[in-house]
């Protein structure tokens, strides 16, 4: 196990905070144990996500706060269960890091409109600071039978410390252009400036790896509906909002301070590298359906800017959506934009969301609505709490307390979202204890980087109201980090 000095001197040395630093630390040791030989999920699992980038391909790129993995086959919560346990044994015997393997969580939860299980994983450790009341967690995100257009890669862990020679693993992961892809797609339907972010910093401003345009964009388009438009992708990419996405820019990205990228550089590259893909694809005919997309007729139908935008800033700010559908108003909560091409060929992309008005059926709950029979869509200011991942934003996973397996291994359906309160030792994430929680009580620790206070929350907020220091002057931290 690296010691604390070492932990200080590689975050001074990177520029962010130490909590940040150990969380990499031990994500590169799960990392190799997952991957080693014997190792259940080895040949199951595909890394993808932010840490794809860090620990497959650039030894500078951000930091992420969980592991995301795709994988092809089905998988249960035993052989997961086993292989996550396995791992952290591989890890505590390398590093000597302390895991707390009784208390691991595992959580199910399908995604809205989707027949696919995502699988959460909470894993604790103890502080490498020897704080006895502090516990640190890490998240590992499965999603079943994604689809992969490119092949799987190969790839060694990449481990920036000194016990890196003991530290070895050969990743499977998504090869760096569908990676890429997927985050053109992921800025089209979310907003989060870690997208733009790993785009930019991947093509631009790193020289180590031959990238292949051509692969990025026709990915792209297969993972998408625009194929047989791809005019229509590219001029949604140059309109993305990047007002917003500037706002953002500094509020989710924790990167090493050789990597910090400006906003303006990062926008004035990404409509270079736009224009440049796109320029390799041959355009084609321009069908008159392709050129609106609230009321496009034929075989494609998608949300315009202004909808879209609409979207995606409801379910970032977790507010409620005033939605007129063919001719009924709806009082809706926003959770995903989903590209789908029908067995009939028809491609369309839909918006799907929780109805809480019924419109014409008069029945609630999940549904899917397409461009064409929208009338207009407004954002109000009621706040909801989620029933499913809000992939509209990043990092968006949310699960229900009572979505986790307890020791016994089982857990509840994933409908189960009335709030409710109960007392029980494991409804909660964190080290065992028993208090009272609500069924979304889901408690966060949010520490000043500042003067080091520390705040619960019931919310995944980072931001700081005004405090006072442990020496009672008035504090300046306005953001936090989670610990």
């Amino acid at each position: 196990m690296i010691d604390k000095e070492e932990m200080d001197s590689k975050s001074e040395e990177l520029g962010v905070h130490v909590s940040n630093v150990q969380r990499d630390y031990v994500f590169g040791w799960l990392l190799s144990g997952l991957f080693q030989p014997g190792n259940p999920l080895g040949e199951l699992l595909i890394l993808k996500g932010g840490n794809a980038f860090r620990k497959a391909y650039f030894e500078n790129a951000r930091f992420s706060n969980d592991l995301d993995f795709s994988t092809e086959v089905e998988l249960n919560e035993d052989l997961l269960r086993d292989g996550v346990a396995q791992a952290c044994a591989h890890a505590k015997a390398g590093s000597g890091v302390e895991f707390f393997v009784d208390e691991n969580r595992i959580g199910a939860r399908s995604l809205a409109g989707e027949e696919i299980i995502l699988y959460e994983v909470r894993v604790y450790f103890k502080s490498f600071y020897g704080e006895e009341d502090l516990t640190l967690k890490v998240k590992l995100d499965v999603q079943e039978f994604d689809r992969i257009f490119l092949p799987v890669q190969t790839r060694k862990l990449i481990h920036s410390y000194s016990d890196y020679a003991a530290c070895q693993g050969h990743l499977r992961s998504l090869k760096l252009e569908e990676l890429l892809a997927s985050k053109l797609k992921a800025l089209l339907q979310r907003q989060h400036s870690p997208d733009l972010y790993d785009f930019v910093y991947s093509i631009f401003f790193q020289k180590v790896l031959d990238v292949s345009r051509r692969e990025i964009i026709t990915t792209f388009l297969k993972r998408t509906i625009y194929e047989p438009t791809p005019h229509v992708a590219r001029n949604m990419l140059l309109e993305l909002p990047f007002q917003v996405l500037r706002g953002l820019w500094n509020q989710y990205l924790i990167c090493p301070k050789i990597s910090i990228v400006s906003f303006d550089d990062a926008e004035s590259s990404f409509r270079s590298s736009v224009a440049e893909i796109f320029n390799i694809i041959a355009p084609g005919p321009r069908p008159a359906f392709a050129t609106g997309g609230i009321q496009g007729v034929g075989r494609l139908s998608f949300y315009d800017r202004g909808y879209r935008e609409t979207i995606m800033e409801a379910g970032r700010l977790r507010r409620l959506l005033k939605l007129v559908y063919d001719g009924y108003e709806r009082l809706v909560e926003p959770y995903a934009l989903s590209f789908k091409r029908r067995q009939d060929g028809i491609a369309r992309e839909y918006f799907y969301a929780w109805d809480r008005s019924g419109g014409r059926s008069m029945q609630t709950g999940i549904k899917s609505f397409i461009s064409d029979n929208v009338q207009s869509v407004q954002l109000t200011e009621q706040t909801f709490e989620p029933r499913f991942p809000i992939e509209l934003a990043g990092g968006g996973g949310y699960f229900s307390t009572s979505s986790f397996s307890t020791d016994s291994g089982t857990h509840s359906s994933f409908g189960n979202t009335a709030p409710r309160s109960r007392t029980s030792s494991t409804s909660h994430f964190g080290r065992s204890r028993t208090k009272t929680t609500k069924a979304f009580g889901i408690m966060y620790t949010i520490q000043c980087p500042y003067c080091n206070k520390r705040f619960k929350r019931d919310k995944l907020d980072a931001k700081l109201n005004e405090h006072k220091d442990q020496y009672g002057n008035r504090c300046f931290g306005r953001l936090g980090f989670i610990v």
